[in-house]
């Protein structure tokens, strides 16, 4: 059995910014007192390497550890978001979360500018002006289809569509 060791400040530091400081749970998102999991236990021979390290809040671990949120959940959390990270920036995977939450969004021209990695990337959609300098702004059909499996874990499902 692997003695636990302290985690390394800079492994934490790396882990809650990829996850931009909140909750990696796509459908939590806390930004209030983050605990770092480790997806290989130590106890497993996990390492406190950041590869293996998963930001969540107090909660979404305890369910977890109870059994109601699965392993394969936090994994695919965890490739997404830093697969998310690589393709764009923190401001977009919010804007995906809250498109899904709010369906559609009246924004101004400069904001439909914020919105170009997701329009180009094929998430995102910019549907009409609605006024003269405003624009209704909405995740497409596979912007859905990505968000609506991330929150659910399934990593292939939400890839199989991108």
């Amino acid at each position: 059995m692997a003695t636990r060791k302290s985690l390394p400040v800079d492994a934490r530091a790396i882990v809650l910014h990829e996850c931009g400081y909140k909750c990696a749970n796509p459908t939590c998102r806390m930004v209030l007192t983050l605990e770092i999991h480790h997806l290989e236990q130590v106890s497993e021979d996990g390492s406190n390497e950041p590869s293996n390290l998963l930001a969540l809040c107090p909660n979404c671990h305890a369910l977890h550890h109870s059994g109601r949120i699965p392993h394969a959940s936090l994994r695919t959390w965890k490739h997404l978001i830093l697969a998310l990270n690589h393709a764009f920036d923190t401001r977009l995977v919010d804007l995906l979360l809250a498109l899904r939450k709010l369906e559609a969004v009246i924004v101004s021209g400069d904001s439909v500018l914020q919105c170009a990695q997701g329009v180009s990337s094929g998430l995102i959609e910019v549907i009409f002006r609605v006024q003269p300098e405003n624009y209704l702004v909405r995740l497409t059909s596979k912007g859905r289809h990505f968000v609506t499996n991330w929150e659910a874990g399934d990593e292939e499902a939400a890839v199989a569509g991108t």
